[in-house]
């Protein structure tokens, strides 16, 4: 069974691309199980024609004899759907219903191999607590499918969320990648794409702003129901076929960025620069030519230092999750080269042990 998490920032887009490959999945005759995560218990509407099913732990107040028909419904086109929900807003943990839904789903054994072909779970914003990574805690999930925008904010959520994937890897899930959920479709692409190079993390594609997808939300529908023929359904159906396809075996681990250096290479556009003075000039394009040598140089040596401490940095992080045992030295040491080549290129992995 192939176990799909989307994530992303609040508002990106996440339930509209989740119940699009839900519904392209379905079309394609999979049996797919749908759960939305999310307290506002709204991610399978557009899959229910607009009708809002009751969260699990609202109707079922216990865990022991549940079964699988107290907490499925079956949109029309064969998607099961289940919403965790949770409190109201200011009240409780929203992370918690997630939890408790998860021990539901294993007493009534809704996770059995052989019952779906698909499980897709459509999570709330970023991962700001710990009920929110249960997808992720819990070894339900495997591919974890990050929806950004061209907006900084999403990009420091997607950010997160390649952090969160760093921090579960070992119970068995990975970053399949990123889909971009273009806000301005003549955005430039090739900022997006050093971003995710950056991460060391793969372009799954783009969603164009389209209006049949607005009027499809409208109409409470996805737009594969909406407007089956149209090229935004495609593209939907097709990132489903890729999605499926991928194989995480093998894959490096993401490789996220420290806060000071996201808003640092954000100012650049991701573009990285040089770690090397006898490279490509480190400064020439960002340095007025008139300012003098002295202030040249110790502007050189200002960014080296700055770079420096952000290798000690992520070094002293990446010792610390080998030795709580979250990646092994190995997969650390390849994360250290990735972001810093230069600095990192005679670690070895014995130091991260030390």
């Amino acid at each position: 069974m192939e176990k799909l998490v989307i994530f992303g920032k609040g508002g990106i887009g996440k339930s509209t691309l989740a119940t699009s490959l839900s519904a392209s999945l379905a079309a394609q005759g999979r049996r797919v199980l749908h759960v939305g995560c999310d307290p506002k218990h709204d991610s399978t509407a557009a899959l229910l024609g607009g009708r809002m099913i009751e969260p699990v732990i609202d109707r079922i107040e216990r865990v022991k004899g549940v079964t699988r028909d107290e907490i499925v419904t079956r949109s029309h086109l064969g998607v099961d759907c289940v919403e965790a929900g949770g409190p109201g807003a200011g009240v409780g943990c929203g992370g918690r219903g997630i939890t408790r839904m998860l021990e539901i789903f294993r007493e009534a054994e809704l996770l059995r191999p052989g019952a779906y072909d698909v499980t897709l779970y459509d999570v709330l914003g970023d991962v700001v607590c710990g009920g929110f990574a249960a997808p992720l805690r819990r070894g339900v999930g495997e591919k974890v499918i990050i929806v950004a925008s061209e907006e900084l904010m999403a990009l420091y959520a997607a950010n997160n969320i390649a952090k969160a994937v760093v921090h579960y890897a070992t119970n068995g899930i990975g970053l399949a990648g990123i889909v971009f959920n273009l806000k301005n479709n003549d955005t430039d692409r090739s900022t997006l794409q050093r971003f995710a190079a950056l991460l060391n993390a793969r372009v799954l594609g783009y969603v164009p702003r389209d209006p049949l997808i607005r009027e499809a939300e409208y109409r409470r529908k996805t737009v594969i129901e909406h407007a089956p023929a149209s090229a935004v359904s495609r593209r939907f159906a097709e990132l489903a076929r890729h999605v499926l396809e991928l194989e995480l075996e093998g894959q490096p681990l993401p490789t996220p960025l420290s806060e000071r250096d996201f808003y640092e290479l954000a100012r650049r556009k991701f573009t990285r620069a040089p770690a090397r003075r006898d490279a490509a000039p480190l400064v020439s394009a960002e340095v007025d030519p008139l300012v003098n040598g002295d202030k040249l140089l110790a502007r050189v040596r200002e960014r080296a230092v700055a770079r420096a401490g952000a290798f000690q940095d992520e070094l002293s992080a990446g010792s610390r999750a080998v030795r709580l045992g979250l990646v092994t030295a190995d997969e650390a040491l390849q994360r250290l080269r990735a972001a810093f080549p230069v600095e990192a290129s005679a670690l070895r992995t014995e130091e991260l042990l030390a």
